[in-house]
C-alpha cells in the first residue's frame, strides 16, 4: 500500500483530492491530509510517505522549501506540486530540487491521477535499480562467512550432500573450490585466551588467523570457515587442476608449523592444527570431520600447540561427543520455534534412521531431543498442564519407554502438544488484537483511524496489520471502518436532535458534503433522504398502532 500525503493551504482543495483519491481502488493508497506545510512536517516527522502532492505557494514554508525539508528525511519520497500559470517558474525550479512532476491546477483530476501513477512507477523501479543491487550486494558479502558456516555444517551432517555439492551452489556462496575435486582438509582450534580477553577480541583474533592462513597458503585455493569462537576449519585444494596432489600435500603440511609459529609470535595465540593424511572425497567429509574433532578433543601432551596429521581409518567409527550434532538440533529447534511441525517430525525421524545401533548413542539423541522440548514448555503460561503434568518426568525418564520406536512417539507426541498449543495461542492472541482494534475504532469514529494510527495503538507495522487483518476477518480495515460508520450515522440521523452536519463530525468527516457523498455511495440515499425514510416509517408505525387503539 502507497502511503501519500496530500498538502494545501485551501482545504476544500484537500478535501476534494482525499475524497476523489479515495475513491480509485486500485492506487491502494493510504491517504493523509495537512493544511499547512508546517502541519505536513509534523507528520512526515513520524510517518513515512512514499508520495507527497503539494501546493507550491502556500503561507509560511512554501513547497519548494517543504521539498528540501523532505529530502534530508525522506529521500526516496515522490513530490508532486499542484501549481497555477503563474507559478510555472518555480515549478521548473522543483523539478531541478528533485520533484518528480508538476500538475497544473486547471488539468483536472485525470492529469493529477496520471502523475501520481508515474510517481508510484518510480517508486517501483527503484526498488530494482543499481544502488539497491549493489547494497544488497554488500549485506550478502558481509553474510556470506555464516553462509559458509551452515553450508560447512550441513555438508558435515551428512544429508543432502547433492545440494550442497552442486557446483552452482559453490559459485553462490564464494567457495573457491571444486565440488569434483578431492580436499585437504585442516581442523583447528584456540588452545588458550589471555586473560581478559572479550568475545569480540576472540573474534577479531580468529580472523587474524584465517588471514594468517590465507597469506601463508597463498599458492593454493583455500577455503577457510569459523565455527565459533575458538574453531575453525580449512579446506584445500591445488590452484591448478593440472598440479600434483603430493606436492600441495606436502606444501601444506610443510607450511602449517609456519603458520602455528606465527599465531604465537605476532598474535600471542596457541592453537593446534590436525590435517588429514591425503586428500578425501566430498562424500568422505562428514566421518573426516569426526574424526578430526574426535583427535582435536583427545589431544596429545598437555593438549597445546598440537600439530597432527590425522590417519584415516575408514573401518572406525569416530566417537562423538556432540550427537546428534549442532547443525540438526538447531533445525529442530527452529521448526520448533517456528511451528513448523511437519519439518520437525521428519527431521526427528530422520535422525532416528540414522542412529547406530548402541545405546549411548541413543541415550545421547534422545536427550538432546528431549531438553529441546523440555526448554519450549518452559516458556508455556504458568498453569498450563504440560508444566506440572508427567510430561516432563517422562521426557527425562528413557527407561519409562519399551524400545526405542516407543521413545520416538512419545518424542513426537510432545512436540504435537506443543505445537497445538502455540497454533491455539496464536488463534487467541490474534483474536483478542482484532477485538481490541474493533473497539477502538468504534469508539473514536469521530477520530483519526488511518492504518498508521491504528497500528501504533497495537505496536505493529502498518502493511503487516492491514495484511493481518484481511486475513483474520476476511475484510479490509478500510471496509470495517466504513461498515462502522454507516452504522454510527444511521444510528444519529435516527434521532432529530442531531444535525447532519453534527454527525458528520462524529463519524469523522470535516465537512457534510463529503459525508453525504460518503453515506450515499454505502447506502444509495443521500442522509436527509435516509433521515426523512426514517421519519416516514415512525409516522406510519404510530397511526397503525392508534388505529389499533
Amino acid at each position: 500500500m502507497i502511503r501519500m500525503l496530500i498538502v494545501d493551504d485551501e482545504p476544500y482543495t484537500v478535501d476534494g483530492l482525499y475524497e476523489m483519491l479515495s475513491d480509485i481502488p486500485d492506487l491502494e493508497l493510504d491517504l493523509y491530509r495537512a493544511y499547512s506545510a508546517e502541519d505536513a512536517m509534523q507528520l512526515l516527522t513520524r510517518i513515512r510517505m512514499d508520495i507527497v502532492l503539494s501546493d507550491i505557494r502556500m503561507p509560511g514554508m512554501n513547497g519548494l522549501e517543504l521539498l528540501e525539508w523532505i529530502r534530508a528525511r525522506w529521500p526516496r519520497c515522490k513530490v508532486l506540486f499542484l501549481t497555477g500559470f503563474s507559478d510555472i517558474q518555480y515549478a521548473q525550479q522543483a523539478l531541478r530540487g528533485g520533484g518528480v512532476d508538476y500538475i497544473l491546477k486547471t488539468e483536472g483530476d485525470e492529469k493529477i491521477v496520471l502523475g501520481l501513477r508515474n510517481a508510484i512507477r518510480a517508486l517501483n523501479e527503484e526498488m530494482d535499480n543499481d544502488r539497491a543491487i549493489a547494497k544488497a550486494r554488500e549485506q550478502y558479502l558481509r553474510a556470506l562467512p555464516l553462509l559458509q558456516k551452515e553450508w560447512f555444517l550441513g555438508l558435515a551432517d551428512a544429508r543432502n550432500k547433492a545440494a550442497h555439492l552442486r557446483p552452482e551452489r559453490f559459485l553462490e556462496l564464494d567457495i573457491p573450490l571444486s565440488p569434483q575435486g578431492q580436499v585437504l582438509f585442516v581442523g583447528g582450534k584456540v588452545d588458550r585466551w589471555e586473560p581478559g580477553y572479550g568475545s569480540s577480541d576472540q573474534m577479531l583474533m580468529c580472523y587474524a588467523i584465517q588471514n594468517v592462513a590465507v597469506e601463508l597458503l597463498a599458492q593454493a585455493k583455500l577455503l577457510t570457515v569459523l565455527l565459533d569462537a575458538s574453531r575453525f576449519v580449512w579446506m584445500i585444494q591445488p590452484s591448478a587442476p593440472e598440479e600434483e596432489w603430493s606436492d600441495t600435500a606436502w606444501f601444506v603440511k610443510g607450511t602449517l608449523e609456519s603458520i602455528q609459529l606465527t599465531c604465537k609470535n605476532v598474535l600471542n595465540v596457541p592453537v593446534s592444527l590436525v590435517c588429514t593424511d591425503a586428500p578425501v572425497s566430498w562424500e568422505e567429509l562428514p566421518r573426516t570431520y569426526a574424526q578430526l574433532k574426535q583427535t582435536l578433543m583427545l589431544g596429545l601432551g598437555d593438549g597445546e600447540e598440537m600439530l597432527v596429521t590425522m590417519n584415516r581409518e575408514p573401518d572406525s567409527e569416530p566417537l562423538s561427543y556432540d550427537y546428534p550434532g549442532a547443525f540438526v538440533l538447531e533445525e529442530l529447534k527452529q521448526a520448533l520455534e517456528s511451528g513448523y511441525e511437519v519439518a520437525f517430525e521428519r527431521t526427528l525421524e530422520e535422525l532416528y534412521a540414522r542412529i547406530p545401533n548402541r545405546i549411548g548413542l541413543h541415550t545421547q539423541a534422545y536427550y538432546a531431543v528431549a531438553m529441546l522440548l523440555i526448554a519450549r514448555i518452559n516458556t508455556l503460561e504458568p498453569g498450563d498442564p504440560l508444566l506440572g503434568g508427567p510430561a516432563v518426568g517422562q521426557l527425562m525418564n528413557l527407561s519409562a519407554h519399551e524400545s526405542r520406536e516407543a521413545a520416538l512417539v512419545y518424542l513426537k507426541k510432545t512436540a504435537a502438544e506443543l505445537f497445538s498449543r502455540r497454533q491455539r495461542l496464536l488463534v487467541e492472541r490474534t483474536d483478542s488484537m482484532i477485538l481490541k482494534i474493533n473497539q477502538y475504532i468504534r469508539e473514536h469514529l469521530h477520530g483519526d483511524l488511518s492504518l498508521v494510527a491504528l497500528a501504533e495503538f497495537v505496536y505493529l507495522n502498518p502493511t503487516y496489520l492491514s495484511v493481518l487483518y484481511k486475513k483474520s476477518t476476511g475484510k479490509t480495515l478500510s471496509e470495517h471502518i466504513a461498515e462502522l460508520r454507516v452504522e454510527k450515522a444511521k444510528e444519529l440521523l435516527a434521532r432529530p436532535e442531531f444535525k447532519i452536519h453534527e454527525i458528520a463530525i462524529a463519524v469523522g468527516f470535516g465537512n457534510a458534503g463529503y459525508f453525504t457523498r460518503f453515506f450515499k455511495k454505502h447506502t444509495g440515499a443521500t442522509p436527509q433522504d435516509y433521515r426523512n425514510a426514517v421519519d416516514m416509517a415512525a409516522a406510519w408505525k404510530e397511526t397503525n398502532k392508534r388505529q389499533d387503539f
